[in-house]
């Protein structure tokens, strides 16, 4: 029996083509989707290493602008409608998703074995990251880091019963947020490392189209309900990955390569706070060929297709990850700053009193002797002075 869709990511994005949100929310958020359907039923050995599909995607956006929101609202829809998939609520204590986590508990058999397995598989949407994770919440955030990976046994402590375990589990995150508000939701040094380390970021800076009213037509309709079933039939999937001869080769390759580049300091984010996320890279690119070889069919097979469409995915998605953490500068004013440097990459040319005019409210002529000395150190604009005693500043950095 064939797929009703031929790629599911694919028929996912045109699905979503008629409304707000970027493409690329539309795009992690179908492959969140892919993840929380596959469940911990199907694994790839490689080497010591063993990994499941699960991903812990935020999208990041300006509050309001970018509809996060939206993108979220879809897809948590969709999964929520799969038979056998849990969903977590999105106001939630930890001490009840670790409930709802060992409640979830289901069993199916290995294929070609008569072993039966145990799996306890939950995704959370979140629209609000900070509200999720809490304020400076150091358990919790080391409960999720322990759970990205998918411990064959989780250990926690209960009040009353002791010591209690949770088997098979995984944990699958889509959340969002707003780039100020990780100041208020995590602590600086939790930043890089660790937690953090482990997210794909996807940023965004506006909507990607305005539509005044969206009514469904009856041609999505009949996709909706294609994509529903495909999505029901991935969720049957299990067993084990494997690469095909060229899928392996390509990774193979790519991956000498790419750490002789960490060696020489050569980093896919130009931002010190993603070093560990870095070196954490050809995780994410293993666990992306397993969704996308799930998104073409059901053989779980990884081919050099979905080496290569993985790697471009992680490339797009790296071109503005470095600005995920607008908000965490240890810098006075660093908010403000990233605010203005964006104002001025986005119109190429502009003057000292038009940024004021523009940010007067939170920039002052003394904050903006800082916000000018850091633009030229930096060495992202042109200046000019003009007859008129005002400063022309021409944006040279490229595109932030």
């Amino acid at each position: 029996m064939s797929r009703e869709v031929s790629d599911w990511i694919t028929g996912y994005l045109k699905y979503t083509e008629n409304s707000e949100p970027a493409r690329s929310y539309h795009t992690w958020v179908g492959l969140s989707l892919i993840a929380g359907a596959l469940q911990r039923k199907v694994l790839l050995r490689w080497g010591f290493e063993t990994l499941y599909p699960n991903f812990y995607i935020v999208l990041v956006g300006p509050s309001g602008r970018t509809r996060k929101g939206t993108a979220l609202g879809i897809g948590k829809e969709m999964l929520a409608d799969v038979a056998g998939v849990t969903v977590a609520s999105e106001a939630t204590t930890r001490e009840a998703l670790i409930k709802l986590m060992k409640d979830s508990a289901l069993s199916f058999q290995l294929p070609g074995t008569s072993r039966i397995l145990w799996h306890c598989s939950v995704t959370a949407f979140s629209e609000e990251l900070s509200v999720f994770l809490g304020q400076n919440d150091l358990k919790f955030l080391s409960n999720l880091t322990d759970w990205y990976d998918c411990k064959d046994r989780w250990a926690y402590d209960t009040i009353g019963r002791g010591r209690d375990f949770i088997n098979g589990v995984c944990f699958n995150l889509l959340g969002a947020t707003a780039p100020d508000w990780w100041q208020s939701t995590l602590p600086n040094e939790a930043i890089g490392g660790g937690f953090t380390s482990r997210i794909i970021f996807i940023v965004e800076d506006s909507k990607r189209k305005t539509i005044s009213k969206y009514t469904q037509t009856p041609q999505e309709a009949r996709l909706r309900e294609a994509l529903m079933n495909d999505l029901g039939r991935i969720n049957t999937l299990a067993g084990e990955f494997k690469f095909s001869a060229d899928g392996e080769h390509a990774y193979i390759q790519w991956y000498e390569k790419y750490d002789k580049g960490l060696s020489n300091g050569e980093f896919p984010v130009d931002d010190p706070r993603f070093t560990y996320y870095a070196e954490r890279r050809a995780t994410h690119i293993r666990k992306l060929m397993m969704i996308l070889s799930a998104s073409r069919g059901d053989t779980l097979v990884m081919t050099a297709q979905d080496f290569t469409r993985a790697d471009q995915l992680l490339k797009a998605a790296e071109l503005k990850m470095h600005r995920t953490f607008g908000g965490l500068g240890r810098a006075k004013g660093s908010v403000d700053a990233d605010r203005v440097l964006d104002f001025v990459a986005s119109i190429t040319a502009t003057t000292r009193s038009e940024i004021l005019s523009r940010f007067y409210r939170d920039v002052g002529p003394q904050e903006f002797k800082i916000i000018d000395e850091l633009m030229v150190q930096m060495g992202v604009v042109d200046v000019k002075m003009l007859k008129s005693g005002d400063k022309l500043y021409t944006w040279k950095g490229g595109k932030r």
